[in-house]
This record gives C-alpha cells, sequence and structure tokens, in this order.
C-alpha cells in the first residue's frame, strides 16, 4: 500500500496476530484502500511487559503516514499501559480482555462470563497460531519432559471448568472444533462452543469510535490503566 500524508484519512490499525482472520475478512468486506494492519506476534499477551515496546514501535513508525492509529487490543494485563501516539489520536477498544472483540461487544462478554466464570476461550486464531493449551504444552516440551510441561499447563488451567470454541464464522469449524475438542478432552474440561460476532472488528476497521466501545487519545497523551475503567 502506497504510504499518503497525514490529512488523507489513512488509517493504520496495530493489531494482535490472532484477530487476523476476523480483520481479515472485515477488510475483504470493506474494500477500503485507506486502510493497513499491523499485526504483532501473538505471543506477547503471555509476556506483557514485552508488548508496550513493540506496541511504542509501531506507533512511531507510522506516526508520519497516518490520520488515525487505532489498536486491536483491550488493556491486556496492563501491557498498553504508556503507549501513546505524538502526532495523531490514538484509539483503543474500551475492554479489558481481548475475548470482548471476539463476543461482538464488552456486554456481551459480560453476560457470557457471568454464566461461566471458569472458561477458557479459544479462536480460529489462537488455534491457527498454536496457541492453544495444547499448543503450549507442545512448546513446553521443548523446554521441559512431557509430564512436566503437562503439569505446568495443568497448573495454569486449574480454576477453569469449561473450554469454549468462539464462532465468529470466519473459517469451516470441522478442523477448529476437532482441535478444541481435543484441548478439553486432554486437560479434562467441559466443551462448547460460543457463537461469536464481527461487529466490534468492524467498528475497529470503519468506526465510529462511539465512547460505549472505544478510547480516543489525544496526541501526546499517554493511555492509562484508569481510562478503561
Amino acid at each position: 500500500m502506497t504510504a499518503r500524508g497525514i490529512g488523507c484519512d489513512r488509517r493504520v490499525i496495530i493489531a494482535c496476530r490472532v484477530m487476523e482472520p476476523e480483520l481479515a475478512r472485515v477488510l475483504e468486506e470493506e474494500r477500503d484502500e485507506g486502510v493497513e494492519i499491523v499485526y504483532l506476534d501473538q505471543a506477547l499477551h503471555r509476556t506483557p511487559t514485552k508488548l508496550l515496546g513493540q506496541l511504542q514501535e509501531k506507533i512511531d513508525r507510522y506516526a508520519q503516514t497516518a490520520e488515525r492509529i487505532i489498536l486491536g487490543y483491550g488493556l491486556c494485563s496492563n501491557g498498553v499501559v504508556g503507549a501513546r501516539a505524538e502526532r495523531q489520536e490514538l484509539v483503543i477498544p474500551r475492554c479489558h480482555d481481548c475475548i470482548a472483540l471476539f463476543l461482538g461487544s464488552p456486554s456481551r462478554y459480560q453476560e457470557v462470563f457471568h454464566q461461566k466464570p471458569g472458561t477458557y476461550y479459544l479462536t480460529p486464531g489462537w488455534i491457527a497460531e498454536k496457541k492453544d493449551p495444547l499448543g503450549i504444552m507442545e512448546e513446553n516440551m521443548a523446554k521441559f519432559d512431557r509430564e512436566t510441561a503437562e503439569w505446568v499447563m495443568e497448573e495454569e488451567l486449574r480454576h477453569y471448568t469449561h473450554i469454549a470454541l468462539i464462532d465468529t464464522g470466519v473459517e469451516a469449524m470441522g478442523t477448529l472444533r476437532q482441535r478444541a475438542m481435543e484441548n478439553a478432552a486432554v486437560l479434562k474440561k467441559q466443551y462448547e462452543e460460543i457463537p461469536g460476532s464481527l461487529d466490534y472488528f468492524r467498528a475497529i476497521v470503519r468506526g465510529p469510535y462511539s465512547p460505549d466501545h472505544f478510547l480516543r487519545i489525544r496526541s501526546g497523551e499517554a493511555l492509562t490503566q484508569e481510562m478503561f475503567f
């Protein structure tokens, strides 16, 4: 995509790669050449202290060419706290957990969470990136023996009772369902599927950035934890 100067309504979205299936579908629907999406490694959600540095580097890189920068992140364990755009407005979803994006709204996430608070959620992107529990176990086997890797994951998920696959409608469910059900079986959790939505992703791409769903941060102002409450 050819870079254009500020004032041409060029929007740059910096997002976690786990959202790529949904954002790619929305961008395909929109066919808006004024939008560019830049993805960061999904594994950063497990090391939020490293997220800010990489996020800020991307914000600074596009400071001269974007009119508005939108983040495809929630609060993410405070990993976004301190991010700022010096030359343009910075927009970020008003949600603590990115699962709200896949369900369509913060209110829908709260509804689902209160129904089954002990739920570990999977999405097409989580499974594709092999960042589901079984994928993480496989990674850990390179560092530990199998028994230790299994114990680490069982400890991490010991307070969870369910594993739920969110169907956002962007991928065929057969292979995804098989992998999600395998996660539930190995980790001895109840399995279920939840209908997702692309509504939040559509709003990320095209707006409007309503105050109920987004924070709009003025140029030069840093994101703080308190803004999300």
